[in-house]
């Protein structure tokens, strides 16, 4: 289970839930701001799901929230008196927060109908969320366990996210195929498709071994964006990633948070066909003059987006037109003239997404032949290794 339920405890000071009882703690506005936000991703439903306060009489707040396929706790240290677990509205708190000056914020818990905030000449009241169980986030303790610098794991998840599959059709490929190997030192890897394009990232560097197992698991978009989220806020943080296979979870632990994600049951289509077996030519441009002259040449496209890339010695010509309509060409020299020129045809926005996320100066295009994905790399980066496949279309 990724949170179990429990009911409320109610024993020595504590006052949750009893009538007339009541909580009172002072907090940084930035800090209850930023506790919000971390658990937002995991509210229920974005307009009306709640978040879970618990006061635990150790100078502790946690705070929680949970929805059918992720939960999250985050914990922060803060003045209080009073213990108890109460419910409140998540956007409706988050947003009022949000629009609140920095400055100390007092939080009255009259328990168990309201919640007042009170922070400088600014008071509102809030209707409690009548539930009067304890929700407690729960992470499995077996699977592999891999610890991983923030921002290794930040430039390795921003490689891949984009690319997973919004295809309800084929909702055992709506997450990345995730799992660490041994063969060759520890590294992560990761493969997104969302049938048109395939991602593959390969993180050598900044990870520590606790425990890995031979498992991979499909993990969610939604929480791929959450931990992408979290290490660009907090790159220079170690982060605890564990799965089980069987289980199908994943989960982020630090110090002060942790997150369980319910992982994809099913098989990940098979993927490795579609890379070039061998390579039998290459092309290297320049990233930023081919990346500005296909934005360019797709405001002429058609509704399909398709645009058509001419390879004739030392140019690329790249061309998109909307028939009958308008037209548009760009003209972008190559590293090295090709010995033969060939004509291909892609998806200019998918294409372009492809571009956006490369690093360096310049890029190469791999072919097996102009009929089969095109591979399509940047230049290295410091433990990190990626390729995307990019399929062709017709005009």
């Amino acid at each position: 289970m990724l949170y179990k339920r429990m009911s409320t405890f109610n024993h020595g000071n504590e006052v949750s839930g009893e009538k007339g009882s009541s909580i009172r703690a002072v907090i940084d506005r930035d800090k209850l701001a930023g506790a919000l936000a971390a658990v937002t991703a995991a509210q229920a439903d974005g307009d009306v799901g709640w978040v879970q306060f618990q006061f635990g009489g150790e100078g502790q707040v946690v705070v929680s929230a949970l929805s059918h396929n992720l939960s999250i706790r985050y914990s922060f240290a803060a003045e209080y008196e009073g213990q108890g677990v109460l419910k409140v509205s998540g956007k409706q708190l988050s947003e009022y927060v949000r629009q609140l000056p920095p400055e100390k914020i007092t939080l009255i818990a009259e328990l168990p109908q309201r919640l007042v905030v009170k922070c400088g000449r600014s008071s509102a009241k809030l209707q409690l969320v009548q539930d009067q169980t304890q929700t407690d986030v729960v992470v499995p303790q077996e699977g592999t366990s891999i610890v991983v610098k923030g921002d290794y794991l930040e430039r390795w998840v921003n490689a891949f996210r984009d690319f997973v599959s919004t295809d309800d059709t084929r909702f055992y490929a709506n997450g990345a195929l995730i799992w660490a190997d041994t063969s060759q030192g520890l590294n992560l890897q990761a493969v997104a498709s969302d049938a048109y394009r395939l991602a593959k990232a390969q993180l050598k560097d900044g990870l520590r071994s606790e425990r890995v197992e031979d498992s991979a698991v499909l993990v969610p978009k939604k929480a791929l964006d959450e931990l992408r989220r979290l290490c660009a806020a907090n790159p220079e943080m170690d982060y605890r990633l564990r799965w089980h296979g069987e289980r199908l979870f994943f989960a982020v632990e630090t110090e002060n948070y942790v997150m369980v994600s319910k992982c994809i049951p099913g098989k990940y289509p098979p993927y490795t066909s579609a890379i070039p077996q061998k390579v039998n030519f290459t092309v290297n441009i320049g990233l930023s003059p081919l990346l500005e002259s296909v934005k360019r040449v797709l405001l002429f496209a058609d509704k399909n987006r398709i645009i058509k890339l001419g390879f004739d010695g030392p140019v690329l010509d790249v061309q998109s037109f909307t028939p009958g309509l308008k037209e548009g060409e760009e003209v972008v020299e190559l590293a090295a003239p090709v010995e033969q020129p060939f004509v291909v045809n892609y998806n200019g926005t998918l294409l372009t997404g492809i571009l956006n996320v490369l690093s360096g100066a310049s890029l190469k295009f791999s072919w097996e032949n102009v009929n089969r994905p095109v591979m399509i790399t940047g230049e290295a980066e410091k433990g990190l290794d990626v390729f995307y496949l990019l399929v062709p279309t017709r005009f």
